[in-house]
């Protein structure tokens, strides 16, 4: 169909036994890239993340605090709870609140806007993604991010993502994909005013899952990462989905800091990009060190 849209392939693995009444343990993407050291400047406070996905669980302690807006655009007189959980995991790692409990996301103040598009398969329609784009842009996004792809990109979309980035000023963030280097990343992370992400593994490796391209912007963390699930639970997953809200989180920060600091409301696609690559880590495969591969390269936040 030519207005579907799906969520990439991607691995799961429950954390049995895991409660959200454990002490907080901060995951590898979280210390190895130093996300914690920078903190003590931004949390993401006053920046509101909209993340079209599945919903998300807005009971789960590690994240009820952060949730500020719920919308379901498949039925909008169902509730916008996950029944998938690939959306809470996203959400998680933007904003999992920094409550010594359970784990905590990339920008733990920032506020979350969980906008539900896709169904318990994962699978929705074009259009509904478009909606939600142009809701959140309406209803105080400052980033939008979709971990999720189509083969088609409707003109309705194109001009969404338009309205959103030159008209609202939101950032957009697309996961690139995961369907490996030889596949070219898919709409919407393919739309020019996207902001488009990769990922890496714990030795800071490209993923071979990670889809590539000419549009390919940065890589992120996206191999076991552990996040928040449905029921107060956790899990570690692993795909371009993962990655992208990393990436997400990273400009919260960068955008709470520099609107409180700096008083300057708003940065373009062109702007963050420019900021994110000015501390980027190189691929260590020097063969991968291409636009195509690794984009700019590996995000690392420094404020």
């Amino acid at each position: 169909m030519k207005d579907e849209v799906f969520l990439f392939p991607f691995d799961r693995e429950d954390i049995f036994g895991a409660s959200s009444r454990d002490p907080q343990s901060l995951g590898w993407e979280i210390t190895k890239l130093g996300v914690d050291e920078q903190w003590s400047k931004s949390t993401g406070e006053g920046i509101t993340v909209a993340v079209i996905d599945t919903g998300c669980d807005a009971t789960h302690p590690d994240i009820r605090d952060n949730i500020i807006d719920q919308y379901n655009f498949i039925n909008s007189t169902q509730g916008a709870m996950d029944d998938n959980g690939h959306g809470s995991h996203v959400c998680g790692t933007i904003a999992a609140i920094n409550n010594n409990v359970g784990m905590v996301g990339v920008a733990p103040r920032a506020k979350i806007m969980s906008l539900k598009a896709l169904n318990a398969q994962g699978n929705g329609r074009m259009s509904d993604i478009a909606d939600a784009v142009i809701y959140a842009a309406n209803n105080g996004a400052d980033i939008i991010t979709m971990s999720l792809g189509s083969k088609a990109c409707p003109r309705s979309m194109e001009e969404a993502i338009r309205y959103a980035t030159e008209t609202r000023k939101c950032l957009v963030f697309c996961a690139a994909g995961n369907s490996g280097p030889n596949v070219d990343i898919l709409c919407p992370a393919k739309d020019e005013k996207t902001i488009a992400i990769g990922a890496i593994d714990i030795n800071f490796n490209r993923t071979n899952f990670t889809c590539s391209g000419p549009r390919l912007d940065f890589l992120a963390p996206g191999h076991n990462i552990r996040s928040i699930v449905p029921h107060n639970k956790y899990a570690l997953m692993s795909g371009t989905s993962m990655s992208n809200p990393f990436a997400a989180g990273c400009a919260a920060l960068y955008l709470s800091y520099y609107r409180y600091k700096k008083n300057q409301k708003h940065i373009s696609r062109e702007e963050m990009i420019d900021i994110f690559k000015k501390n980027t880590i190189m691929l260590k495969n020097a063969s991968q060190r291409s636009k195509k591969m690794q984009g700019y390269g590996i995000i690392k936040p420094i404020l």
